[in-house]
């Protein structure tokens, strides 16, 4: 069985996780790292300010040049095993009792993902496939107010990514998407809603539904002669 690294940290300093594939920045104190040790990490950053943050990290699991970033207390990041960053990516969580989860056998080239707002939370699916150029966020970082109540009329909302997603080259995916299992999102596009139907193709901005039900595969199939 494979062993975890498991640590609670009043601040953390070193550590066989971080020796040499991550640079640390901390300050705060109980923040616990569940990692397995069959994870790789390559030119990754850790930075993280607050207390009694969970990281949670599952098997066989690839990051390159990632950066982890929390900002607040209370955040929980889980990723299941077999995640896959290839290129490069953010996890970034900002305030507090935030949440991010992603299943098992998801890979990304390139993504952002933004958790912001108290009590946030962003869900991605098992066996999905992010392309490069991506920005998934459950806020957008700053206010929006209207001028005549003087209320923000802009606070976060969750983010939920189904099973078996591709998501194409420079998408977005903002507060409030939904998206249902093995459904395509079309490079460029924007996604803001909830789209509940599965085995569809979003596309445009905001995107929409153009084709129903597909399916997709990672392999490329090829016509008999």
């Amino acid at each position: 069985m494979k062993k975890f690294l498991i640590k609670t940290y009043k601040n953390i300093r070193d550590g066989y996780f971080f020796k040499k594939s991550i640079s640390k920045k901390i300050s705060g104190k109980e923040n616990q790292l569940k990692i397995d040790t069959s994870c790789r990490f390559i030119n990754c950053k850790l930075i993280i300010s607050g207390k009694f943050n969970t990281i949670n990290i599952q098997k066989n699991c690839i990051f390159k040049n990632v950066t982890f970033y929390i900002k607040g207390s209370n955040n929980t990041i889980h990723i299941a095993e077999s995640v896959q960053f290839n290129r490069a990516g953010e996890i970034w969580v900002e305030d507090d009792h935030c949440k991010l989860f992603i299943d098992h056998s998801t890979t990304f080239e390139d993504t952002h993902l933004a958790i912001t707002e108290p009590n946030s939370k962003m869900n991605i699916g098992a066996n999905c496939m992010f392309s490069n150029g991506i920005d998934v966020r459950t806020g957008d970082s700053h206010s929006i107010i209207d001028n005549t109540t003087r209320e923000r009329i802009n606070y976060a909302k969750n983010v939920t990514i189904g099973n078996h997603v591709w998501v194409g080259a420079h998408t977005s995916i903002l507060k409030g998407a939904s998206i249902a299992n093995d459904s395509i999102i079309a490079t460029r596009s924007v996604v803001t809603n909830s789209h509940e139907n599965p085995n569809t193709i979003l596309a445009g901005l905001p995107a929409k539904e153009i084709k129903r039900n597909i399916n997709w595969d990672r392999k490329r199939f090829y016509k008999k002669e």
